[in-house]
């Protein structure tokens, strides 16, 4: 958890105040030497399946992307492929800026899915909507995974009604 210090205090994550820094950070030790893990540790393996997940998708939806014989599916595939991986980057940068810690347990391999645009898609929707909350309570993360999801739906309706 973060050190922070406001007009009442330091307060190390929602403990606090405290007079100094000092005892903040002493807090903090005598916690983690009672068995603390932090959240953010904890979470960092589904952090990085999470933005590895996110990339990868744009790979494969751009294989989709050239393999389609329709227009309408093209230009919505490529507006996804163009635009996920600048998503998945600012929610890893805003995350290892809040936690202090580096990602650095990404998945070695994913699979190619055998899915349709439209089913793919779906299923990396399904994916954050079941993670997301694992990421991070942090709201400036959360509001770029609701970017995501914007971008995830808004390809969902043009793949479902765009024909």
């Amino acid at each position: 958890m973060p050190f922070r210090h406001t007009d009442k205090g330091w307060f190390w994550g929602s403990s606090g105040p405290f007079a100094t820094k000092a005892k903040a950070i002493q807090v903090a030790q005598a916690a983690f030497a009672s068995g603390y893990k932090e959240e953010s540790a904890m979470n960092k393996n589904i952090v990085g399946e999470f933005i590895g997940t996110l990339m990868h998708s744009g790979t494969i939806v751009h294989f989709m992307h050239l393999q389609t014989k329709s227009y309408s599916v093209h230009k919505a595939l490529q507006k996804y492929y163009e635009s996920i991986i600048d998503g998945a980057d600012t929610i890893a940068e805003a995350w290892q800026g809040c936690t202090g810690q580096i990602i650095d347990n990404y998945p070695p391999m994913f699979g190619n899915p055998s899915a349709e645009p439209l089913e793919y898609l779906t299923s990396i929707r399904d994916y954050v909507i079941a993670n997301r909350d694992a990421i991070s309570d942090y709201s400036n993360i959360q509001n770029e995974i609701d970017a995501v999801m914007t971008l995830l739906d808004s390809t969902i309706y043009k793949l479902t009604f765009l024909k």
